[in-house]
C-alpha cells in the first residue's frame, strides 16, 4: 500500500511527481480531506477533558489504584 499527499486541480486528483506503479495498475483511491492546523486543534481541545465531568471517573481511578498497590510483582531467579 501506498500512501501519497495529492491535490484537486480543475477537478483532477495531482499525484506527486511520479508514483511508482505499472501502467494499467488498478487502484482503489480514498479520498480524505487533510484538516486544517486550527481544525486540528480545535478537535483536540473539544475532546480533552471530555470525561472531566462523568460521576464514575473517581472509582475508576480508585479501582486502578489499588490494583497497582495489590501487584506484588514477581520473583525472579538467575
Amino acid at each position: 500500500m501506498i500512501t501519497v499527499k495529492s491535490r484537486i486541480e480543475k477537478g483532477w486528483i495531482r499525484l506527486p511527481k511520479k508514483v511508482r506503479l505499472p501502467n494499467g495498475t488498478q487502484i482503489i483511491v480514498k479520498i480524505e480531506p487533510m484538516l486544517k492546523t486550527k481544525d486540528k486543534l480545535k478537535i483536540i481541545s473539544e475532546l480533552s477533558g471530555s470525561w472531566s465531568c462523568d460521576p464514575t471517573i473517581m472509582s475508576i481511578f480508585e479501582e486502578l489504584e489499588n490494583e497497582r498497590h495489590h501487584d506484588i510483582g514477581r520473583e525472579v531467579t538467575f
